[in-house]
Order: C-alpha cells, then structure tokens, then sequence
C-alpha cells in the first residue's frame, strides 16, 4: 500500500520561496521593496519620528514573518530578543519599552508557525506528553491553573501573569522539542547560545573595566530600591544587557558549566580553546555581577559533574584545579577588592548577616505554609503580592527563594510537585548520561545535569527557575535532554 504523503501548505510555500530562499529576488518581492522605498520616502517629508516608527513597525513585522515561516529561526530569534531586549529598553526608551508583549508575541508565532512548516506534530505531539518530565510539569500546569480556585482570595490579573509566565516557557520547550530533530541542528543550537551568551558576558565585563555607561547608570539611580541592589560596598553590580545583576549572574553561572564542560571533554584543540576562553569571559560576567547564588551554582554544578565523570583523568585534573582556585579564591590575603569580598560572603553560611535576616523570615512564616496546603494563592507574596493582592496576609513577604516561593503560593503540595519534577528531570539527564555509548552524547548529557543541578541549588536562594531569559536557557536544554534520548540509535553528527 501507498503511503499518503503530507502535503505542504501552497501559501506557506510559495511564502518560504520567496522570502527565504529566493530572498525577495522575485517580481513580488522587488514589486513590495519598491512599494516600501516609495512609502518611506513619503512619510518621512512628513516626520523623521513617524518615519521612525514606521520602519519600526515593518522590521517588527518581518520578524514576526520570518518567526512564522521558518520556526527554527524563530528559537534563534527568541534567544537574541530575550538576551538584549532589556538593553535596548534602556538604551532607547528609558526602561519603558514592555519587553514581555513582544515575547509572548515571538513565541506564540513561532509555536504557530510549526502548523505551516510540514512538522508531524501528531506524532511528535504523542511522544512529547509520554515523556516523564513533561507528565510532571504539565501536572503542576493544570495544578496552578486550578489555583483560580483556591478560596483564599486573590487577584485575578496575579493569577494570570504567573500563568503566561509558565505557559510561554513550555510553548518554547514544545517548539525546540519539534525543531531540533537531529544532532546536527542541536549542535547548531549549543552554538548560537555560546555566542549570544559570550557576548553578554564580554558586556558585563566592558561594564567592570569601563565602568557603567551614562544611561546605564541613571537608570540605575532612578528608583531607590534599585539603587540599594545594584550598589553594594561602594561598587555597582553588573546587569550587562539583561534586566538586573541576579538575571546575569545566574545565567552566566549555568551557561559557564554547560561550556566548560563540554570544553573539557572536546578533543579538537581549537574548539577547546574557544570553549575555554569563552567560559573564562563568561565566568568573569557571573563574578562581576555580585549574584552570590550564581557563584554557589557553578560549585555546585561542578560537583556535580565530577561526580558523574570521576573516571576520567580530565575530571580529576578540573577537580583538582577548581579546589585549589576555590581555596585560594577564599583565603588569598586581599581584603580591598569588593568583587573577591562578595564572593566570599557567598560561603560564610551564618556568619553572613543576610543570611540570618533570611532564616529568620523563613522560621516565623512556617507556621503559615503548615496551615496551607494549598497556598496562598499566585503572585500573593513580595513585590507581586503588594501590586496584585496588596490586602493579602503574604503581600510584601519576601520569599528570598524559589522554594520558598512555591511552599507560600502554592502550598507545600505545590511544593512537593515542583521537587518531584526536578528529581525526574535531573535524573531524565543522569539515566541518559549512563545509557548512551557516544562520548560526544555523554558530554552533552553531562553538561545538562550540571545546569539542570546549578539552577535546581540556586532555587535555594533565589528564584533561579523562572528568570526571564532562562525560557531560552533551562527549558530549551530539558527539550534537548528529551530529543538526545529519542535519538540515541542514530549515528553521531560530526558536528556535535
């Protein structure tokens, strides 16, 4: 019997020639860049501003096309928008721009445009919900969506935006799960991320050496709470192109194991030396940021990871040298440097004055989170809390955690899913770490468990799983953890 094969969308196509492959070298696309030219050239005789925003608008429009058309470039496209959008907000509008709008419009349209782009998303859609990970985070979906419910009351718009804020994500962990369906397209992933990743590293760094640039530091000064988070010791913190100081460090410190590792076990000398540069400049990023959870993520990452490969000489040797840099890094007699001092103050346990503020605020809201299974209800606690449910008990609670966050709105038994789902997801990487027989495929197992392990100890203190460019981090590396099992029996891409 004949097997009926999927036919393409004629619009769809005749689009993707057009735009992609013929790269408008067709009447229709010189016909529409004449027509352009010829409106640009009218509006702005009638306004330098208007023409402005009108080229705006069309770039806006073409990136959403190209997003549509092709999904792949739309991952891409996600992951240069979430790195620098909070840059070009601060730059051009004075930190006013909504960066969030036109994320959930990019993901949305990509997500849109697998429809279009002949991806046998039944089957996919079939093996993708059989997968333990995704079992689990959609129980805990379907479990905060039914946190409408909870009688204690609370706001609706609250709800809604901590909603959007995991449904976007797990749009992404779909879409990468669809487009990246053979080694060679994962290894193309890992590259795009090292270079936008290296890029905002090597920004946080000209920030240290050059000092903030003049915008950057009024924005800065402008809010007061601001100010007291980012100025510490008579030193700024340094945010690079995201939105604050803890956003760079935790992603750099996750992003600093993932290349480190698979630096390590690359056998190719250039590759090696590129990782490792690029790693160091990232590593320079995270220290630079003054984020103290980011410098307990990379040791904790990296035990990790010696854990899991302790077999192999190049192991021992980065153990051996990350401890005696750690020591020294601890106990080298320099006392004047406030980048080494807030290092240090991420490891002195209760000697650390914030720390205690913080076991202190966790020991007297105890009594709450044992009386509340089900939590107080989503954005009830801090600075959401005072926006959304400014009449809440929680509101203006700091949680100071991402656990702590999850006991607070969601219960204990939200809490309870929430651990179950990083256990599954973290062992999903370790089983496949033992169960693959390519060394290039261990690597890569093994720099995931390392970042999945790095944001999962970060939780401890801040809110490291849910950061706004995380959704182009963590969740597209659980999709390719996902893909990398599917694809176990296939040969090895070179390019890996």
């Amino acid at each position: 019997m004949r097997q009926k094969t999927k036919t393409a969308n004629p619009v769809s196509s005749y689009l993707q020639d057009v735009f992609l492959n013929k790269k408008l070298n067709s009447w229709l696309g010189f016909l529409l860049i004449a027509g352009i030219a010829a409106l640009f050239g009218y509006i702005m005789t009638k306004g330098v501003v208007l023409g402005v925003g009108v080229i705006g608008f069309i770039v806006g429009l073409s990136v959403i096309l190209i997003c549509f058309l092709n999904s792949q470039a739309g991952v891409y496209i996600n992951m240069v928008y979430a790195f620098f959008s909070s840059h070009f907000s601060r730059f051009l509008f004075n930190d006013e721009f909504p960066v969030g709008i036109p994320t959930s419009i990019l993901v949305i349209v990509t997500f849109l445009g697998l429809f279009v782009n002949n991806v046998n998303l039944k089957e996919n859609t079939s093996r993708f919900f059989k997968r333990r990970p995704i079992v689990f985070l959609f129980i805990i979906f379907i479990y905060l969506c039914v946190q409408m419910l909870n009688p204690i009351p609370h706001s609706f718009e609250g709800w809604f935006q901590v909603i959007r804020k995991v449904f976007e994500p797990m749009l992404m962990l779909f879409i990468v799960y669809n487009v990246f369906t053979d080694y060679r397209k994962i290894a193309r992933f890992f590259k795009a991320l090292f270079i936008c990743v290296f890029v905002v590293g090597l920004y946080g760094c000209i920030q240290q050496w050059h000092g903030l640039f003049s915008f950057e530091e009024a924005w800065a000064r402008s809010d007061d709470e601001r100010f007291g988070l980012i100025f510490i010791n008579g030193n700024f913190r340094k945010f690079s192109t995201m939105s604050d100081p803890t956003a760079f460090g935790i992603t750099m410190a996750a992003c600093v194991l993932l290349f480190m590792v698979i630096g390590l076990n690359e056998r190719k000398t250039s590759r090696k030396l590129i990782l490792f540069a690029g790693s160091f400049v990232m590593l320079l990023g995270m220290v630079y940021s003054g984020t103290r959870t980011a410098n307990a993520m990379v040791v904790g990452g990296a035990s990790l990871f010696s854990l899991l490969t302790i077999h192999k000489t190049a192991t021992k040797v980065f153990t051996l040298f990350g401890v005696f840099a750690f020591l020294f890094l601890i106990y080298v007699p320099i006392y004047d440097n406030p980048t080494l001092i807030r290092f240090r103050t991420s490891f002195k346990g209760n000697k650390d004055e914030s720390y205690r503020v913080r076991e202190e605020n966790r020991a007297s809201i105890r009594p709450y989170i044992y009386s509340h299974p089900f939590g107080g209800g989503l954005s009830s606690t801090g600075g959401n809390g005072e926006k959304y449910n400014p009449n809440h008990e929680l509101a203006g609670f700091p949680p100071d955690s991402g656990y702590l966050n999850k006991a607070l709105e969601t219960g204990w038994v939200g809490l309870a899913m929430s651990c179950i789902l990083y256990f599954v997801t973290l062992q999903y990487a370790i089983q496949g770490y033992f169960r693959v027989k390519s060394d290039k495929i261990k690597t890569l197992f093994a720099a995931s468990a390392a970042l999945l392990f790095s944001f999962y100890l970060g939780e401890l203190v801040q809110e490291a799983v849910g950061q706004f460019a995380n959704m182009v981090v963590y969740y597209p590396i659980v999709a390719i953890i996902i893909k990398l099992r599917e694809l176990n029996k296939q040969p090895v891409s070179r390019d890996i």
